[in-house]
């Protein structure tokens, strides 16, 4: 259980953006928003997910025109990522070698 501890967040963030860069951005399904599901005319996250999708098949336009917060998402998401393997596999002192002594 402490093992998955470490690592919920970075697996958690990293399904997501594999579930997302996966998708079909051309079907429409049910929203998720909760703005919306009580009834607001908006939702700031609106076409995130579509965004994504798009920007993983390199369709720079479309993402952009899906929700222009989408690119930035992935950077953010990435370097979080990427902060969280820096902590757990290369500043952890049991994994770095130690010296002989001679």
């Amino acid at each position: 259980m402490k093992i998955l501890k470490k690592h919920i967040e970075w697996m958690v963030f990293l399904g997501g953006l594999l579930l997302m860069a996966t998708m079909n951005p051309y079907n429409n399904g049910t929203s998720l928003c909760l703005f919306e599901l009580l009834g607001a005319p908006f939702c700031l996250g609106d076409g995130l997910g579509h965004s994504i999708a798009f920007l993983f098949r390199g369709e720079i336009r479309e993402s952009l025109n899906a929700n222009f917060m989408g690119p930035l998402a992935v950077l953010i998401l990435s370097a979080r990522i990427l902060s969280i393997w820096k902590r757990l596999f290369f500043n952890n002192p049991k994994n770095k070698m130690e010296p002989e002594n001679v």
